[in-house]
């Protein structure tokens, strides 16, 4: 099943009528991260190319500035030291596309990481294929999954160049490539550098900083067993993204997966509470992650799934999550996934009500 293409099924069929909803965009289009996770991740998946990770004796054989393609000394170097290598292609699959600023603008609901494949299984390959490849041409032709659904076991059919998006599919699993790396099998993890960019916006604050460090390495840096994809952000379910696409289509960009702690922050992801100053171990702290959250109104959205939902304990739960929020000035709204499986589109104008009457 992790070779074919498929779908996300039982779709609501009034959502079937959005624009773009089975009929990819014929234009150009660009997907900007920070509008949707942050500059942080931002920046961090853009660093994401050439050979990785970055190793302070690597640069050091490129003369202290980066290259996308290793020089001779840095592939020799590959070749004694005994690396294979796994290419990662990150996967961003898009909700809906909104023209911003007279530019076609993708929007994101889920990225993920992906290793290319041969015969099943993530593929290998060594320093001399790095080599003979031009690591900057790696996302010429347009590198896309089709029937990339991120819910299920179906993660796409990979393409590159001039065939075209099947009329009819259904856009929000057109897995988009956003950036292509190959990763290492033996970096010494204690010399692993992080981005210039992404250590501007930390600061000198050591703790933090290895917190960020052990993330890149778990995430990024850890070679694949099997080829199912690794999530990095993102909806968790079909319900939720069929209820962002109700909501896009009235207008509300909510922001997806926030933390949200005691004393009110909240926190989209990881990267954003590192950059408050708050260590990875303070995630156990947090009163919930809800699915969708509009900070200016205060309102905190849930999609409650019936098998997650329904039993007296998971009830007693999620009223005292709806207690704390609401003594932090925070308002819950709880949306059944039945209710979003009937019609999305006014649990979406609910929502927009709630809004109305916080402002």
């Amino acid at each position: 099943m992790e070779d074919e293409a498929g779908d996300i099924q039982n779709r609501p069929k009034e959502l079937e009528v959005l624009p773009n909803y089975t009929d990819f965009p014929d234009e150009n289009f660009i997907i900007k991260l920070e509008h949707s996770t942050g500059e942080f991740l931002a920046h961090d998946l853009r660093e994401l190319i050439g050979s990785q990770p970055v190793e302070g004796k690597i640069l050091s054989l490129m003369g202290g500035e980066f290259d996308i393609n290793p020089p001779k000394e840095v592939i020799k170097f590959y070749g004694k030291r005994g690396d294979d290598f796994q290419m990662v292609n990150i996967v961003v699959s898009c909700y809906a596309f909104d023209r911003i600023d007279g530019q076609l603008v993708g929007l994101p609901y889920h990225i993920s990481l992906r290793p290319a494949q041969k015969r099943g299984s993530p593929q290998h390959t060594g320093p001399g294929t790095i080599d003979a490849l031009d690591l900057e041409t790696l996302r010429d032709g347009f590198p896309r999954y089709m029937g990339y659904n991120p819910f299920s076991n179906a993660f796409g059919l990979f393409v590159k160049g001039a065939m075209a998006v099947p009329k009819g599919m259904h856009t929000d699993v057109v897995g988009i490539v956003y950036n292509s790396y190959f990763v290492s099998s033996k970096y010494d993890r204690k010399d692993v550098l992080l981005p210039a960019s992404c250590i501007g916006l930390l600061g000198a604050r050591n703790a933090l900083l290895k917190d960020y460090q052990d993330f890149r390495c778990e995430h990024y840096f850890k070679h694949f067993k099997k080829t199912k994809p690794r999530k990095i952000w993102g909806c968790d379910s079909p319900i939720e993204l069929f209820l962002l696409q109700g909501m896009g289509a009235l207008g509300l960009r909510p922001q997806l997966q926030v933390m949200i702690f005691p004393d009110g922050s909240t926190f989209p992801l990881l990267h954003e509470m590192w950059r408050d100053g708050r260590r990875s171990k303070a995630f156990a702290k947090k009163i919930t992650e809800v699915d969708f959250y509009f900070e200016s109104n205060k309102l905190a959205v849930f999609c409650d799934s019936v098998a997650y939902h329904s039993s007296e304990e998971a009830i007693a739960k999620d009223k005292a999550i709806d207690e704390k929020l609401e003594r932090i000035g925070i308002k819950s709204l709880r949306i059944s996934g039945p209710d979003i499986m009937r019609s999305p589109m006014e649990c979406a104008k609910y929502v927009q009500e709630c809004l109305n009457s916080r402002v």
